[in-house]
């Protein structure tokens, strides 16, 4: 089991255990392994570029790992996906980030929500 943050439409920010991986999700999830840009959509942290590796994603959002400490739940991100020098195919993408998790491996677990 992990800890997930999760963050209502009222904007209450709730804590609580993920029953196990293979919950019930809404809509099925196309497992990947891909490098994924991120790009803060906040002026405070326009600077920072991170490129982590989506593990899932579906057509309303995408799950991605990464070392960055900077991500908070309802922080807006640009995401430029799949990312890579031989990639002609990329797709960009502002989303917000709806879950958080800690992973085994000392990474963070970032889960976003596509807004267009």
């Amino acid at each position: 089991m992990s800890l997930l943050v999760t963050q209502a439409h009222s904007g209450e920010v709730k804590t609580k255990r993920k029953k196990s991986p293979s919950d019930d999700r809404r809509r099925a999830r196309l497992k990947v392994s891909l490098p994924v840009q991120v790009q803060p959509f906040d002026a405070r942290f326009a600077d920072i570029v991170d490129v982590g590796e989506v593990t899932d994603f579906t057509r309303h959002g995408l799950y991605f790992a990464t070392c960055m400490p900077h991500y908070f739940l309802g922080m807006r991100l640009m995401l430029r996906f799949p990312y890579g020098d031989g990639i002609e195919a990329h797709k960009k993408f502002l989303g917000t980030i709806v879950r958080l998790e800690d992973r085994p491996d000392g990474n963070r677990g970032v889960a976003v929500q596509f807004i267009i």
